[in-house]
């Protein structure tokens, strides 16, 4: 009986120092930091670029755009980047500003005639392109799904989702998925008499040489990348009218010369739109106009902006008194943190401090405290069962048979339920009317421990079940 328990003892070390190993070699087989997080989380396809100087100086392309077809992500294919899509917006704002054609802080209502924000309780004179940038404007918020074709106009689309004010405009920070934006994007055409996305192509991406960027909803020269939702699902473009808010579709090396030319007008231009915005303060930090500022313990100051759709994740971010930036593009939900923290490293490494996003780091120290808890919980359970084998509780009675089974059952059942809750789109089709949704993807990388965990946990259950009082 003594050498079994050594056996089983041996066992489990040599268990979890296997899993340590592996999860050791993963981190360290890669390159650098970059091959290294990439190969880690594992998506579909990335595309990276790090801009030294001011000078676009490496282009990485990692896995696939169409995973099925085996088709590669090269410098050409092309991303939805999402909310950094405000970010371009913001800039295109700010360009009218410098020629006098709009000012930040005028009522919007002065610039439209196609739709005007409703009249409600609340003083609509005070949402002005400031609130709307900084996501202070009180307005109601909206999504992009549900569009049928032909697709509307933006205009249109304001008036059917019912965008209104829902608070005092100016007075709380409270982020805007499209409808903000779209606003400014409706604000823009109303200005310059000619359709956003026009004008965008022509003053906006061919004079900065991002010939790969459009608003297209679809792979119309078969360079777009597949989207993957969850670990693997491949699913179709989501299509946006909204397009000031996330519409945008672009190459990762287009998207470095955009932030290129942002650092230029940071140096150069109107630094208005790099100021944190009053009453802007959030769990996420504070806001600018489009732009979110991180201070850095060293006292430098990179701006950044991150984009999510289902099926796409991106990350932008600069420094612009040295020059440098990074710009990450994936294709897949599983890189929800992986921009994170590639930033966070490229900070580090290049800028002499991590760049962190505070509300990321909170969602961290939760899963971490979850660890620790669950590791608790089974170092109990590990002392209660050697504590029984100590004392010899060893026979195994029809009656622990039953409860043996009754224990391995409801621990199996339960891990299913798990994976359903976890690793399945079930609950928010069930809870939300919303496909695509897994909530695995909202959890960061050192989440895989707890499952590892629990796992521990299940067969601690079971085995304990196994052992009664020897009554003799």
């Amino acid at each position: 009986m003594k050498k079994m328990r050594v056996i089983k003892n041996v066992a489990i070390i040599l268990l979890l120092v296997s899993i340590i190993a592996v999860a050791i070699t993963r981190f360290n087989n890669g390159k650098d930091y970059i091959d290294n997080l990439v190969n880690q989380y594992n998506p579909q396809g990335a595309a990276v670029v790090i801009i030294k100087n001011g000078v676009i100086s490496e282009v990485r392309n990692y896995g696939y755009a169409n995973v099925e077809k085996k088709v590669a992500i090269t410098d050409e294919t092309q991303f939805k980047i999402a909310s950094i899509s405000k970010t371009i917006t913001a800039y295109a704002v700010m360009k009218l500003v410098d020629e006098g054609k709009l000012d930040l802080d005028t009522p919007i209502n002065t610039y439209l005639t196609k739709w005007k924000l409703p009249h409600t309780k609340f003083d609509e004179n005070k949402v002005t392109i400031r609130t709307l940038m900084s996501h202070t404007s009180g307005i109601k918020g909206s999504d992009e799904c549900g569009y049928k074709e032909p697709l509307p106009t933006i205009d249109e689309a304001l008036k059917s989702r019912d965008v209104k004010l829902k608070r005092e405009p100016g007075e709380i920070f409270e982020y805007s998925e499209f409808a903000g934006f779209g606003i400014c994007q409706l604000i823009i055409e109303e200005t310059v008499s000619s359709k956003f996305e026009e004008y965008m192509e022509s003053n906006i991406f061919k004079p900065l040489g991002m010939e790969h960027t459009s608003y297209k909803n679809w792979n119309s020269n078969g360079k777009f990348a597949t989207p993957y939702a969850g670990k693997s699902k491949p699913i179709g473009i989501t299509p946006i009218v909204m397009n000031g808010g996330g519409g945008v579709s672009t190459t990762a090396t287009d998207l470095a010369r955009f932030v290129v030319e942002l650092m230029d007008y940071y140096n150069n231009g109107n630094k208005e739109m790099f100021k944190p915005q009053k009453n802007t303060q959030s769990a996420g930090g504070l806001y600018a106009l489009g732009i979110i500022p991180r201070e850095l313990k060293n006292g430098k100051i990179v701006y950044e902006h991150n984009g999510t759709l289902t099926g796409w994740n991106a990350q932008m971010a600069f420094e612009p008194v040295s020059k440098n930036g990074m710009v990450i593009l994936t294709n897949s939900d599983k890189s929800y943190y992986m921009t994170y923290d590639l930033m966070e490293k490229w900070g580090e490494r290049v800028i002499g401090e991590k760049v962190i996003d505070t509300q990321m780091k909170q969602i961290s120290k939760m899963v971490f405290n979850i660890i620790v808890t669950l590791s608790m919980i089974l170092l109990l359970l590990v002392a209660v069962l050697v504590i029984k084998i100590k004392r010899k509780s060893v026979i195994l009675s029809e009656k622990r048979k039953t409860r043996y089974i009754t224990s391995a059952i409801i621990v199996f059942v339960l891990a299913a339920l798990y994976y359903v809750c976890i690793y399945t789109e079930l609950p928010f089709k069930l809870l939300f009317n919303m496909q695509n949704y897994y909530l695995f993807t909202f959890f960061p990388l050192n989440f895989r421990w707890v499952n590892i965990i629990l796992v521990f946990i299940g067969i601690f259950i079971i085995f304990r079940s196994r052992y009664s009082k020897n009554k003799f």
